[in-house]
């Protein structure tokens, strides 16, 4: 019984952890959906020619 919850504790921690490094960026969303994305760092970004590096992080 013990084993099972460690496994079950182990899987929910797992996917707690995995679950940013899978997940889409505000900019992606809105590249998929064909426009730029509206956030404000991420326009002021685009403008000096950069990446906003808080909604982008390096993967």
């Amino acid at each position: 019984m013990k084993l099972a919850k460690l496994i079950s504790a182990a899987a929910f921690a797992f996917a707690l952890l995995a679950n940013p490094a899978f997940a889409e960026t505000c900019c992606e969303k809105a590249k998929a959906a064909g426009k730029e994305c509206a956030h404000p760092c991420c326009v002021k970004a685009v403008k000096d020619g950069k990446v906003c590096e808080k909604c982008n992080p390096k993967k």
